[in-house]
C-alpha cells in the first residue's frame, strides 16, 4: 500500500508539472459555474495523514473531492509492565513457570501506527462567494489503526507458560485472577503459543465524516488555492484484537485507556490543503 501511494504521488506530480507548463500559455482562467467543468489536484496534511486528491464542481455551490491518504509514522518502542512480576499468591509463585516469568519486570514493545484510507467528500458552500463550507462523506480502508508487537521475536514463551498456569489455577481453585501478560493502560496483552504479543487496535473499515471548512478547493480567478478543514471521522469504538482475531477484554473498571476508547468513537481531523487548478 505504501509503495502504491508513493507511485500515485509521483504520477500526480508529473501531471501537475505538465499542466503547469501548458497553463503559462493561457491568457486567463475559466471561472464560470458548471458541472465537472473544472478540476483541481490537491495535497493536504493533517491528523488523518498526508492525502492527495482531486476536486471538481457538481453545482455552483457544491464541490466533490476524492482521494487517498494516511500515515505510517514508523516504529515507536516503549517498555510495558509484566503483570506476572506482581503475583504474590504463594501457590502460584511456587510454580516454575511463574518463577521464570517473574524474572522480567518489563517487556519492550514496538507500536507501529499505519493507517490508510480512500475518501469521497462532498462540500457545500451555503453562501455564494463566501469561503465557509460544510463537508460530509466517507473514508473507507484500513481497519488497523496501530499494531503492537514485542521487539524480540519469539522471546515471550515464558509469559505464555505463566498465563497457562494462571488459567489452571483459576480453574482449580475457582478464582478469577486476570490474565498474565504485558500491561498497556488497563489492558493486558497476552503472549501467544509462538512467544509473541501481536495486537492490533482496530476500527471500522467504513468511516462516515462530517466537518466544516474555510477556503477554496477550486479557485475562481487563480490557480493556487488554500483550505482548512475541521471535522470528525466516525470509526466506531476501537478494540484491541489479538492476531488470531480474539478481542481483548479490559482489565480496568472506571479509568484508564479502556474508558477512553469506549467514548473515542470518532477521530478528529484538522488539515490544511493546497490545491492547483488544472482547468
Amino acid at each position: 500500500m505504501k509503495h502504491n501511494i508513493h507511485r500515485l504521488i509521483i504520477l500526480f506530480m508529473i501531471m501537475f508539472v505538465a499542466t503547469g507548463a501548458k497553463a503559462q500559455d493561457a491568457d486567463k482562467l475559466h471561472a464560470e459555474d458548471g458541472l465537472f467543468n473544472h478540476l483541481s489536484i490537491g495535497l493536504s496534511y493533517g491528523t488523518t495523514g498526508t492525502n492527495i486528491d482531486v476536486a471538481m464542481p457538481v453545482h455552483k455551490l457544491v464541490t466533490v473531492r476524492a482521494g487517498i491518504g494516511g500515515w505510517n509514522i514508523g516504529e515507536i518502542k516503549f517498555k510495558a509492565i509484566n503483570t506476572a512480576s506482581e503475583i504474590t499468591e504463594i501457590q502460584m509463585v511456587e510454580e516454575d513457570a511463574i518463577k521464570r516469568a517473574q524474572m522480567t519486570d518489563k517487556v519492550e514493545l514496538a507500536v507501529k501506527p499505519n493507517f490508510w484510507n480512500f475518501y469521497l467528500l462532498g462540500e457545500v458552500h451555503p453562501f455564494n462567494n463566501q469561503t465557509f463550507y460544510f463537508s460530509a462523506g466517507l473514508f473507507f480502508g484500513s481497519q488497523n489503526f496501530v499494531h503492537f508487537r514485542n521487539t524480540n521475536d519469539g522471546a515471550l514463551g515464558f509469559l505464555y507458560d505463566a498465563n497457562q498456569k494462571m488459567q489452571d489455577y483459576n480453574n482449580l481453585f475457582r478464582t478469577n485472577y486476570p490474565p498474565v501478560g504485558v500491561q498497556f493502560g488497563d489492558y493486558v496483552f497476552t503472549a501467544d503459543e509462538n512467544g509473541n504479543i501481536d495486537v492490533r487496535m482496530k476500527t471500522n473499515a467504513v468511516k462516515p465524516y462530517l466537518g466544516v471548512g474555510f477556503g477554496q478547493h477550486l479557485a475562481k480567478s487563480h490557480r493556487v488555492s488554500l483550505a482548512v478543514d475541521l471535522g470528525l471521522m466516525f470509526w466506531g469504538s476501537p478494540k484491541f484484537v489479538l492476531n488470531n482475531g480474539t478481542e481483548i477484554d479490559s482489565a480496568g473498571k472506571n479509568s484508564g485507556i479502556g474508558s477512553v476508547l469506549s467514548w473515542l468513537k470518532a477521530w478528529p481531523n484538522l488539515e490544511m490543503r493546497v490545491a492547483y487548478k488544472i482547468f
